[in-house]
């Protein structure tokens, strides 16, 4: 087949390649602006600064409708949902930004891949593994050269063959710009030998020891006064801890658009007066593919397979009718359409016939190409060397163009497997899939057995547009009714309203609590003030008035915005200095550490094979200060009071085993190996945040 198809079917490896290289997981999002506003004033075109150079929305579109073709070469699909456009947005994005923060980086060191040493990479003794995977012998795996020289020759003569040779090569070179600073990189990887040591100790060095503790909940948080001076005390020495984004906390009333009971009446309604017509109709199938609003399914089932409420059609004649019943949100009404003995399972093989450009002319010329096979097969052709030679499956090179056992009912809706269960063993068929041509032969049947096929005709229960606008009205009376954030908070309380929450939202988030589509209530949020309640909107199937709650600004959060939690910290600090100051002054008489226990009336615990990396403690929890101690002590001796997590602990070490010294070596190749995959990454992260990224996208999407 054509190397651009090659490319296409082997496009999930280019993909990888791509995501690789952007070292982000995430796959792909929006590629056309939802509606644009430039709050940006002189920057009415950029949407991002990077180490003080702007970027323009036009340079970030191009790479989104990059992103995009690129999924739909890999993925076949030319219709993209909202999701798959928020994903492909998210990864153009980081894309753009990882893309433009590295090259300035391979600028200002002097790093170049030149033209010369791409084309010799490309053409060379040992192309790169996206080049040998692209340009292989599909019956071989083995990549061809002359394959290459010969697309290399004529790439310049068809579009499409120019367009994804380009993708290719902006990737090789790509990869090879990361290879080169990967070494680099790399390079200054080095361990000591007291790091290794560390290292060793930390991972093997185990020790058993006893603890008690006393809880912080023994005193009770009345007896701990914390002033306004300690307060702005402890925040001006800890502010950097709260370095923030900006983000926004809203509530949100959502008002579900659900069927109202005039709503369900009337669908029981619809199909109580349609059954009469359906009951006479001479091909119920056909009937329920003008009248249902499901697509009806054509396969043949089991008594097994049949739902439990039509089962009794299996011994009826055709015709029979079950229903009409209600199922979830739907009324149906059944007709037994058929009765016949079938298989429930067949085996088949095809060929993949793709056409080798979008057009009507190449369109025709693999069906003619297909019927060719077809003749040729059903005069005594070989089938494997055909779909060897000419099937466009890369499986094909292993599987010979094998489908192996197909199940009926695992074919719902698929019109180019449905009729395999009607041929004869042994018959050829050729099948137009809409995106290319399948020649398709039956080799087995499985056991034939007696099945029916039934016509379900399905009346959906929607809302009408008579409920939506009841429901709108209703959130709407909600909006302008309730201004402020008390009438809100209070208003939805007495009334039950749907209430939720979203927290620390970004400016560009699309999602938020039960609302996957959430963009115009976040994009209405960063333009709110605090306590605004918004007007109606209408959001995934449901109508929403959302308040915003809290406004956090980039920068250092408030004090007023983490009173709760240095509180809270500093209380737990006052209790902790009175308990180590109690701890302190029964140890200091202790004649050992189980009277110790005995005089402050405390549970001994104990802990066995502990190291300083463990993640917790039996019975005690996460405790890192506790293991620290523990692992730092030597044995025999009574501990400082501990300040943890949950209280002040004492501890008394019983036995450490030393680690051997075979392990120093095994530490400095295990953390040599570690630092050396880090480096690539932890550099490209240490460069975007020096790069001190500002994203605008807001201004347009």
């Amino acid at each position: 087949m054509a190397v651009l198809e090659d490319i296409r079917k082997k496009g999930g490896i280019l993909i990888s390649i791509v995501i690789g290289l952007a070292l982000f997981a995430f796959i792909i999002g929006d590629f056309l602006p939802g509606g644009r506003k430039n709050r940006g004033g002189g920057r009415s075109f950029d949407v991002a600064k990077v180490a003080g150079k702007t970027l323009t929305i036009h340079a970030f579109e191009a790479k989104i409708e990059e992103v995009t073709n690129m999924y739909k070469q890999q993925s076949g699909q030319n219709n993209i949902d909202e999701r798959m456009r928020d994903m492909i947005h998210d990864h153009a994005w980081e894309m753009f930004i990882n893309e433009t923060v590295m090259q300035q980086a391979y600028e200002k060191i002097g790093l170049t891949v030149t033209p010369e040493e791409l084309m010799d990479m490309i053409t060379g003794f040992n192309p790169p593994p996206l080049i040998r995977q692209s340009f292989s012998d599909p019956q071989t795996g083995e990549f061809d050269r002359s394959f290459l020289m010969n697309f290399l020759k004529n790439k310049n003569t068809d579009a499409n063959y120019e367009y994804q040779w380009n993708i290719l090569e902006k990737n090789i070179l790509e990869q090879r710009y990361t290879q080169k600073y990967t070494t680099l990189t790399g390079k200054g990887v080095f361990v000591p030998d007291f790091m290794a040591e560390n290292e060793n100790q930390e991972i093997n060095r185990k020790v058993d020891f006893d603890y008690i503790v006393r809880n912080y909940t023994t005193i009770p948080d009345s007896t701990i006064k914390v002033s306004a001076d300690e307060l702005k005390a402890y925040y001006k020495k800890h502010k950097k801890q709260w370095q923030q984004t900006a983000s926004r906390d809203i509530e949100y009333v959502v008002f579900d658009i659900v069927p109202s009971d005039d709503d369900r009446a009337a669908a029981q309604a619809w199909i109580e007066k349609i059954k009469p017509e359906f009951e006479e109709a001479p091909d119920p199938v056909q009937f329920v593919r003008l009248n249902s609003r499901t697509p009806a399914d054509t396969r043949f089932m089991t008594r097994e397979q049949l739902p439990v409420q039509v089962a009794g059609l299996f011994d009826e004649q055709a015709g029979a009718m079950a229903g009409p019943y209600q199922e979830d949100e739907a009324w149906k009404l059944v007709r037994l359409a058929k009765t016949e003995n079938r298989p429930d399972s067949v085996k088949a093989r095809n060929i993949v016939i793709m056409p080798k450009l979008q057009t009507q002319d190449s369109y025709r010329e693999a069906v003619t190409l297909a019927d060719s096979i077809r003749t040729a097969i059903e005069k005594g052709a070989d089938f494997i060397k055909l779909a060897l030679q000419y099937s466009a499956d890369p499986a094909v090179a292993t599987n010979n163009g094998e489908l192996g056992w197909i199940h009926e009912m695992q074919i719902q809706g698929n019109p180019v497997m449905e009729p395999l269960f009607n041929m004869k063993k042994g018959e050829l068929n050729t099948m137009d899939t809409g995106q290319g041509v399948l020649v398709v032969q039956v080799t087995e049947r499985g056991k034939e057995t007696k099945k029916v096929q039934i016509a379900t005709l399905q009346y959906n229960i929607t809302p009408s547009p008579r409920t939506e606008q009841i429901i709108y009205s209703q959130a709407s009376k909600f909006a302008i009714e309730n201004r402020t954030e008390k009438q809100f908070d209070e208003t939805s309380a007495a009334q039950n309203l749907n209430r939720r929450m979203a927290t620390y939202v970004g400016e560009n988030e699309r999602q938020i609590p039960g609302l996957p589509s959430a963009r115009q209530v976040v994009r209405w949020a960063y333009e709110a003030k605090q306590g605004q309640v918004s007007d109606v909107f209408s959001v995934d199937n449901s109508y929403v008035v959302a308040i915003v709650k809290t406004i956090r600004k980039k920068g250092f959060a408030p004090i007023k915005q983490v009173v709760a939690e240095m509180d809270f910290t500093i209380r737990r600090e006052k209790k902790a200095a009175l308990i180590a100051a109690q701890l302190s002054e029964a140890a200091a008489g202790a004649q050992s550490f189980s009277d110790l226990a005995v005089s402050l009336n405390l549970p001994i615990e104990t802990a066995t094979d502990i190291t300083f990396s463990s993640f917790s403690l039996p019975g005690a929890g996460i405790e890192p200060q506790l293991i620290a101690a523990a692992t730092s002590m030597d044995e025999g001796n009574i501990s400082q009071p501990v300040e943890g997590v949950n209280g002040v602990y004492l501890l008394t070490v019983r036995q450490i085993v030393e680690p051997e010294e075979t392990g120093i070596l095994q530490a400095k190749e295990r953390l040599g190996v570690t630092f050396s995959n880090r480096s690539m990454q932890e550099s490209i992260q240490a460069l975007r945040k020096a790069a001190n990224v500002e994203d605008w996208r807001s201004n347009f999407y």
